[in-house]
């Protein structure tokens, strides 16, 4: 299986590339946004706590089907 990804402009900063073609399920993008999360937030201390945005996100995740 071949990797297929598509850059989106977002108008500022570097273009991203959109979950849905990066070959990712939903779920799988959505645990990329938690690990992303808690490393950058100085307040999750690097996934040793959760702020409330990484709670959030946390809490998404595992209310998404497998």
């Amino acid at each position: 299986m071949g990797e297929r990804s598509e850059w989106r402009d977002t108008s500022s900063g570097s273009p991203r590339t959109t979950a849905s073609t990066t070959g990712f399920t939903p779920k799988q993008a959505k645990f990329r946004a938690f690990l992303d999360h808690s490393q950058g937030c100085p307040d999750c201390d690097y996934g040793n706590r959760r702020c409330d945005v990484a709670q959030g996100i946390w809490e998404a995740w595992r209310a998404m089907p497998q």
